[in-house]
């Protein structure tokens, strides 16, 4: 790694930040125009459909006072998020008198914090712990580069059995887990494998879902009269099957392990293929004749395999254990979970696998909080979304490249896209490769305010090589 270059710890903020505009008042409302306009665009969407899907349709019935509230308040705390990490680019470089390797993070603490405490409290917790996920494989992807980490293959694959297998086996075991988690665990793997108690409070609280998929009731409306009475037929063939007397599904195993698998199959399927065609909206528009071929894309199979495959599998694990062993326990659930998140091998992702494991230590950080083994902390939400943004914001001047595609266009969307425009050639020399998604870009600066090295790129790899390197 080549040493600290001395021009970017002494360059303006001009220099390296805000490269399209020279004051930093005007940058900053430059950045602050564009951050709340885009803002106020994403909230507006956002609590509309959100809105819509609380009262079910029914327009009339949407509180638009509350709607608007909550619009202004997420707008500002987006926007501010934004416009205060670049005022505290500018002041704490006056500040110090130049920048550090450090300074990206100390300018993103007091920007972070005065922003999630302008959000609403209910979202605070839920943004925490979306950006520390975050942070946590940006830190990884970190290490990776750097070398002191050797990536394990499918190591992705491996992290989410295992957080699987926890996860099912504290869902088992008691009220361990946090109410919203048992939902989702409850409405993907059914609620058959809830402890009793737990089973009894979902039918009085009308939350548990119906085991048969309305999936095959839409399928099903589409198919000719004497396909729907064989599917029938066999269906009830199969429900007749026999079913361990522990088990508490409705139905045989075969019928329950069967309709797991193939009604999250569908739903993988049908995710993804909307997802699809949704990505490929402008190439449909021009040619849309690929419309059937999009719906036929194998690679749509890819995540109802991992759907089907996770489910299914977790019940005919189950089942096979109660039959073989005529008991049941909850360290049946975690095997059937460790062996049943190896589906995932059909769709790798660091981020669902970091998801995962993000919600297994936070119900665990909150049932040992519950029951006093850890005491709490005042303001833990935004203090979590402070830290783990503002690591987010260090990686985004140095190594934007850690971060995650989708999560970098959305901040470049958030920022006008002034957050590409930043000189990040000059700060190369730390081997962070912080040029590395835009190589071939030069700002185009006002060369009234800038030192005679940076005027043209031509002129900086002169000065790197002839003057720096040889020092």
């Amino acid at each position: 790694m080549v040493a600290q270059s001395k021009l970017w710890t002494t360059a303006s903020c001009y220099e390296l930040g805000h490269t399209w505009n020279p004051s930093c008042r005007h940058a900053s409302l430059d950045l602050g125009k564009a951050a709340y306009s885009y803002s106020l665009r994403l909230y507006a969407i956002f609590y509309i459909v959100s809105s819509l899907i609380k009262v079910k349709g029914q327009v009339k019935n949407i509180k638009w006072r509350k709607y608007a509230r909550d619009v202004v308040q997420s707008t500002l705390f987006l926007g501010s998020n934004a416009i205060c990490f670049l005022t505290s680019f500018c002041i704490l470089r006056r500040l110090f008198g130049g920048f550090n390797l450090h300074f990206a993070f100390l300018c993103g603490i007091p920007a972070c914090f005065i922003a999630i405490s302008i959000e609403r409290k209910e979202r605070r917790g839920m943004l925490a712990l979306y950006v520390s996920n975050l942070a946590a494989e940006i830190l990884f992807n970190m290490a990776v580069c750097r070398g002191y980490i050797k990536p394990i293959k499918y190591g992705e694959v491996l992290l989410f059995s295992l957080t699987t297998g926890i996860a099912l086996y504290l869902l088992r075991s008691g009220d361990i887990l946090q109410n919203d988690a048992q939902s989702t665990l409850r409405s993907l793997f059914g609620s058959s494998e809830l402890p009793s108690h737990v089973q009894e409070a979902g039918l009085r609280g009308g939350t548990s879902p119906a085991e048969s998929s309305s999936v095959f009731s839409t399928i099903a409306q589409y198919l000719p009269r004497e396909i729907k009475r064989l599917l029938a037929v066999l269906s009830q063939r199969v429900k007749d099957l026999p079913s361990h007397q522990l088990c508490k599904h409705e139905g045989s195993c075969v019928h329950y392990i069967s309709e797991g698998f193939l009604s999250r199959f569908c739903l993988g399927y049908a995710i993804q293929t909307a997802f699809n065609l949704f990505r490929s909206i402008p190439k449909v528009m021009q040619q849309p004749a690929r419309v059937p071929w999009s719906l036929l894309d194998k690679g749509n199979v890819y995540l109802g395999l991992f759907m089907g495959g996770l489910v299914g599998l977790f019940r005919l694990i189950m089942c096979l254990l109660r039959w073989v062993r005529n008991k049941d326990s909850p360290v049946h659930a975690l095997i059937a979970g460790f062996l049943s998140g190896l589906s995932s091998v059909a769709y790798r992702s660091n981020a669902i696998a970091l998801y995962f494991a993000s919600r297994v230590i936070e119900n665990l950080f909150f049932f040992a909080q519950k029951n006093g083994y850890v005491p709490p902390i005042p303001g833990g939400d935004r203090i979590l979304y402070t830290l783990s943004t503002s690591t987010i914001l260090h990686a985004s001047v140095f190594e934007p490249h850690t971060i995650r595609p989708a999560y970098w266009q959305f901040l470049l969307r958030v920022t006008g896209n002034y957050f590409a425009h930043m000189n990040r050639k000059i700060v190369d020399v730390l081997g962070t490769q912080a040029s590395k998604l835009y190589p071939d870009f030069w700002p185009k600066y006002d060369v009234r305010y800038i030192v005679p090295q940076l005027q043209t790129e031509e002129l900086y790899n002169w000065w790197l090589n002839n003057v720096f390197l040889k020092k």
